[in-house]
């Protein structure tokens, strides 16, 4: 008899739920074979069976969250499955279950439904072909969601934990400048292949980290690592909170480059497809805050990183320039460091470059 756990799939997550299993109970499966997909707040995963045998009980049913450790599924060898038959009415009434429509949400909705004791089927039926919120659980079952305590799980007690940590583990500084980037505003008007405003200042971002090493590592265990090489952290927002895609190896990228590859990773982010390793590993993070109309932030650092950009609105202003009114464009930037491993003067240089590659695109 083998039984299959669910391993530990992130650093950062204890939990996951069961979304399809590939097998039922009385199928043969060989060593190797796609059991059961599991899905964490960041991404799903392919468990294989470790033996071959027959398939004779699963613990966790699909909708349902397991915790890393517990058993999913029993696999025996055929001689014990024939002394028995019991598993063959257990194979049954599995696949009824499975017959029954699944609903796709993340684990924390999933477990706010089972604790207000709500039919997640019956809410998808409910509101229609839209995604499912926490709203509409708690309007399902006519709970006031400012009534109830609620215990923080899945990814929402990952990210309370981390910032936390995060606050608690470092002396956390915010310096902000503008970016004049008019000169870049017309230079992409003129791109044959259009750029989003995001994609050129992390482009920007990665050239001034490269000029600028210090403000690119990790400060871990009271070790301080530079990195050579830039793993830029995006920070994206989904639905069920924020994740962190990385651009491995950003300094190796082209303009172009850096475009496709921010874009495969966030429609990868908002799909829950991210892998462990698209998750982990970056040196420095930009978060951007500029599409809800914030100009300058604090943001916080996302450990052990030892700095991260805010983005803000990009906005057009007057100045005078010779003497003359003129229109200009500018970009918010809020750039929070560790002052335990970076003063105030190094980080400032670091801004400093970045404000006049931005202002002169060519350069950069």
């Amino acid at each position: 008899m083998t039984e299959i756990k669910l391993p530990r799939l992130d650093d950062d997550i204890d939990e996951s739920v069961v979304i399809f299993w590939h097998k039922q109970v009385d199928d043969y499966v060989k060593k190797g074979d796609i059991l059961v997909e599991v899905q964490t707040e960041k991404a799903v995963t392919e468990l294989e069976s470790e033996a071959n045998g027959v398939l004779t009980e699963i613990k966790v049913k699909r909708g349902e969250v397991a915790s890393v450790g517990d058993v999913l599924c029993i696999i025996g060898d055929e001689v014990s499955q024939e002394k028995t038959g019991e598993t063959s009415e257990m194979g049954k009434e599995e696949k009824v279950k499975e017959k029954r429509p699944f609903v796709r949400v993340a684990p924390r909705l999933r477990r706010i439904a089972k604790e207000l004791n709500v039919d997640l089927v019956e809410v998808q039926e409910a509101i229609g072909e839209e995604k499912i919120t926490e709203e509409d659980i708690r309007n399902f079952a006519s709970i006031d969601a400012n009534g109830k305590g609620e215990k923080l799980t899945g990814i929402r007690k990952t990210i309370a934990t981390r910032m936390r940590e995060s606050l608690q583990q470092t002396a956390q500084l915010t310096e902000t400048a503008y970016a004049d980037v008019t000169n870049l505003s017309s230079l992409r008007e003129h791109q044959d292949v259009k750029m989003s405003w995001n994609t050129w200042i992390l482009y920007a971002v990665i050239q001034s980290l490269q000029k600028h090493p210090y403000m690119n590592g990790t400060y871990e265990n009271d070790l301080w690592n530079l990195s050579e090489d830039v793993h830029l952290g995006i920070a994206t927002d989904v639905s069920e909170g924020l994740v962190v895609p990385v651009v491995k190896n950003a300094h190796k990228l082209s303009l172009e480059e850096l475009d496709e590859e921010v874009k495969r990773l966030v429609q990868a982010a908002h799909e829950k497809k991210l892998t462990s390793d698209q998750l982990s590993g970056s040196t420095f993070t930009v978060t951007n805050l500029g599409a809800y109309g914030i100009h300058f932030f604090t943001p916080i650092i996302n450990p052990p990183e030892v700095a991260i950009l805010g983005l803000g609105q990009i906005e057009t202003y007057l100045t005078l320039d010779v003497g003359e009114v003129v229109e200009k464009k500018r970009v918010p930037l809020s750039l929070t460091f560790d002052h335990q491993i970076i003063d105030g003067a190094p980080a400032a240089r670091f801004l400093k470059t970045l404000t006049e590659s931005l202002a002169y695109p060519k350069n950069i």
